[in-house]
């Protein structure tokens, strides 16, 4: 059902007019293994170039490479030395660092040159060796530039970011800057483009492409190719047709019955939640979450309160320290204890117990002259979500056995369906609630010319 949309085709996605992607291997190396907290050879022979040599980085690969496992591997060595940072308060709590607006105190709005200041806590930004920037896709090039002329300007050194050594890490295929109205006119005028290589102090800076390219989540060789086209904005027909072969004509509310629904709409997926859990005999449970300090309702993740009954499917959003589950197994509320909530994942019944996540900034510890990680902020509840649906958002890296893609109207941002597809596991995990059309593909093709502006890895990093 709907395998003919694809038939008009002619092998491009809307927008894009590109030869071959340079961002991704021609050849794609699957392998049958779970994404393993522990390193691969090749990611930790890449840990040991970034660490060994202080070169400049510019670390991404596509969905289910391993970004994030190498990056919390980096910082763990890297300790005091690094300070991680990123553009959104739900990426910053991630990556257990501060946003960069908060820690360059910047305004939430287009950065002009008289924003960037000498900042009170100067001495931690001159302790301050390796900057690790999660989430750059969506980091704006008037930030970029910020970020350089802050540093330069509180440690006193004229050199690219102030001496400092740089990581990079994100998909520029997945998430993109948000730039509004006129925003895009004057940054194409002052940086050429809106993208955070578009600043001169990228290419003055001379970063290095660390492009990581065996797939974990996936282990389909046909499945990760069409993942790969959508990817580069280039479809074959062929490819299109093998994706809509997974329209089924099922609603989203009867598919999320066997299938986790992303959808684009926040309001959509709290109604398809609500409906499941409604369904449910037997009056709902209401978990009051916690809150210390500073810790926004926006960057919470998950309720407060967390209504939940049993029967319903929830994510795991934290991983258990006993190896008993990892950030986004899926379960199903059993009962509720005194001790907790129990939830039966992958056939065992296991009690869930209240964790903390925290809001961090930095500062530096006179003692030791070193930067020093502050809690500003904690928020405690259970680390459940409802998980019936979410939104494509949300479901950035995650792997999910089952999906259901909900697609109402026309996918609306650069990025989302890919997205979505690359959250599957396989194709056979994958269903469709209509079929996708060129229009669903938006890729900016800005983002490949990310290459001309790096340098490249040294031989026999990647094997």
């Amino acid at each position: 059902m709907g395998g003919g949309q694809f038939a008009l085709w002619r092998g491009r996605a809307k927008r894009v007019k590109l030869a071959a992607s340079p961002l991704s291997a021609r050849t794609s190396r699957p392998v049958n293994a779970p994404l393993s907290p522990s390193l691969s050879e090749e990611q930790a022979r890449l840990l040991d170039y970034i660490v060994d040599t202080r070169a400049n980085v510019f670390l991404t690969g596509r969905a289910g490479t391993g970004k994030t496992t190498l990056t919390r591997a980096l910082l763990k060595r890297l300790g005091p030395d690094a300070a991680v940072l990123a553009p959104t308060g739900v990426a910053a709590m991630h990556a257990g660092g501060q946003t960069l607006h908060s820690f360059f105190r910047l305004p939430p709005r287009l950065i002009q040159p008289g924003d960037v200041k000498r900042l009170k806590n100067a001495r931690a930004i001159k302790a301050l060796k390796v900057l690790v920037i999660d989430e750059i896709s969506m980091v704006r090039s008037d930030m970029m530039w910020a970020i350089d002329a802050a540093l330069r300007m509180n440690r006193d050194v004229s050199a690219p970011f102030g001496g400092v050594q740089m990581v990079l890490v994100g998909d520029l295929a997945q998430l993109p800057p948000i730039v509004q109205g006129e925003e895009a006119g004057y940054l194409e005028m002052a940086y050429g483009g809106p993208f955070f290589f578009h600043t001169p102090a990228f290419r003055d800076a001379g970063f290095t492409l660390v492009e990581l390219e065996t797939v974990y989540r996936q282990s389909d060789p046909d499945f990760i190719e069409i993942l790969n086209a959508i990817r580069e904005g280039e479809i074959r027909r062929e490819q299109g047709r093998t994706l809509n072969e997974r329209v089924t004509g099922r609603s989203a509310l009867e598919a999320s019955a066997t299938h986790v629904v992303l959808t684009p709409t926040n309001a959509a997926a709290a109604r398809i939640n609500s409906a499941r859990l409604d369904a449910l005999v037997g009056e709902p449970r209401l978990l009051p979450g916690k809150v210390e300090g500073e810790f926004e309702e926006r960057v919470r993740p998950t309720d407060d309160p967390l209504i939940l009954k049993p029967g319903a499917r929830v994510m795991l959003i934290r991983n258990d320290p006993a190896g008993r589950w990892v950030n986004g197994s899926l379960g199903e509320v059993a009962s509720f204890s005194a001790e907790g909530v129990r939830v039966r994942v992958n056939g065992d019944i296991h009690t869930v117990e209240p964790v903390k996540w925290e809001r961090h900034r930095y500062g530096f510890d006179a003692k030791t002259e070193a930067l020093k990680k502050e809690t500003l902020g904690a928020f405690e509840q259970y680390p459940l979500r409802l998980a019936w649906a979410m939104t494509i958002h949300k479901a950035q890296g995650l792997t999910l056995d089952q999906v259901f893609l909900d697609l109402p109207g026309r996918l609306f941002a650069h990025g989302q369906a890919y997205v979505a597809l690359s959250r599957a596991r396989s194709l056979e995990g994958l269903e469709l609630s209509r079929g996708l059309a060129p229009s669903d593909l938006v890729v900016d093709p800005r983002i490949f010319d990310v290459r001309s502006y790096c340098d490249p890895l040294p031989p026999g990093l990647l094997s």
